[in-house]
């Protein structure tokens, strides 16, 4: 019973983070483009600042699910098939992760700071941020599609 439990919050923590870049790469992002940038800045960025705490606590849990479910001699054991995919795998999860920190710790603020007034035109700086965060958040949701394939492989 404690497996499934384990196994539910590990799914449920996958769901939410790599269905929270579909929706902000597929939906929210092309959606902003088609009002003022004054106000697509302000949603965004009330929109990154909850979404970042939810795929944060999100990555947690499937960091503490995914080492409770990994058995501690297969962490590094590339002797066989299973093994293989288990470290490709951990190894674009804290690939994915080291995007994740850049995009809220160096681009969101950056964003959050050149954000144009309601009316203003945006800034170049503006402009520049937003397609940064644009590229790292397509290259997360790669990354993100690579991990579930990885992962479909190890069921």
């Amino acid at each position: 019973m404690l497996e499934e439990i384990i196994n539910f919050f590990h799914l449920m923590a996958t769901v939410v983070w790599i269905g929270g870049m579909f929706y902000m790469d597929l939906i929210l992002m092309p959606s902003l483009t088609k009002i003022d940038p004054g106000e697509s800045g302000k949603l965004m960025g009330m929109i990154a600042k909850k979404f970042t705490i939810t795929a944060w606590s999100a990555i947690i849990v499937l960091i503490i699910t995914g080492i409770i479910k990994t058995p501690s001699d297969m962490y590094f054991d590339t002797s066989d098939e299973y093994g293989v995919y288990l470290l490709i795998k951990h190894v674009l999860v804290i690939g994915a992760i080291i995007v994740g920190l850049i995009i809220t710790f160096v681009f969101v603020p950056k964003l959050k700071a050149s954000t144009p007034k309601p009316g203003e035109r945006p800034s170049a700086e503006f402009l520049t941020y937003s397609k940064k965060i644009e590229h790292l958040s397509k290259t997360n949701l790669i990354l993100g599609i690579l991990i579930l394939i990885c992962a479909a492989w190890l069921w």
